[in-house]
């Protein structure tokens, strides 16, 4: 059974004294008990990422250790062609869209988020900001919320990476084992699109995609 520990969003693990390496070898070699060792070690990591994405403790638990029991499940498969963090980060990420995307309670997004940050492009430098008292904070952050789910997957995944997991695009190139301009380009077209969607709401004109409008 999977020892999980009730954790705060500033917990941090004791280090187990095996490296993840010789864990992950003696796990798949039959020592089922070493999996709580990895648990130790990243379950404060797994739940200040998760924490990031919903904002709520429970729910975070919740899902960390929902994480944990799926790569538990699929460890007996792991190829070891990368770390082991990355392989556990990558699930954790998939599970926390899905989840964000099944209740839909992506947390709202502003211009500012959109435009700001050397590496990226800006989104709407193009349009003239509307007047504060003709748009509401959450209605645009629910609308932008919708916006991202017409993305392509691969787009998609990169722009909540980016703005709801709050990584660095070399960060994101990392954990998905992808070159950062490969990262980039996802980014870019990611906005363009976003752009496209958004331009008619700007406008005051219907939104054939959006629901509860």
């Amino acid at each position: 059974m999977i020892q999980y520990n009730t954790l705060s969003a500033t917990s941090t693990p004791t280090p187990p004294p095996a490296d993840e390496k010789e864990l992950v070898e003696r796990f798949q070699n039959g020592e089922k008990e070493v999996f709580n060792e990895l648990v130790i070690k990243y379950q404060g990591k797994i739940y200040n990422l998760v924490y990031k994405y919903v904002s709520n403790s429970e729910t975070a638990r919740d899902l960390s250790q929902e994480i944990f029991i799926k790569a538990f499940r699929a460890l007996p498969h792991f190829k070891r062609q990368s770390a082991f963090y990355s392989w556990l980060y990558r699930i954790a990420i998939n599970l926390c869209i899905d989840f964000i995307r099944q209740q839909k309670r992506k947390q709202p997004l502003s211009f500012e988020d959109l435009t700001t940050g050397k590496n990226d492009e800006v989104v709407f430098s193009d349009m003239s900001p509307l007047p504060p008292d003709q748009l509401e904070a959450k209605e645009l952050g629910d609308i932008i919320g919708q916006a991202v789910q017409q993305l392509p997957p691969k787009q998609q995944h990169v722009f909540n990476l980016r703005y709801h997991g709050g990584l660095q695009l070399k960060e994101i190139a990392a954990q998905l084992d992808r070159s950062e301009g490969t990262i980039k380009a996802h980014l870019h077209h990611a906005h363009k699109r976003l752009q496209t969607l958004l331009i008619p709401y700007l406008k005051n004109e219907q939104l054939e995609w959006a629901l509860n409008l």
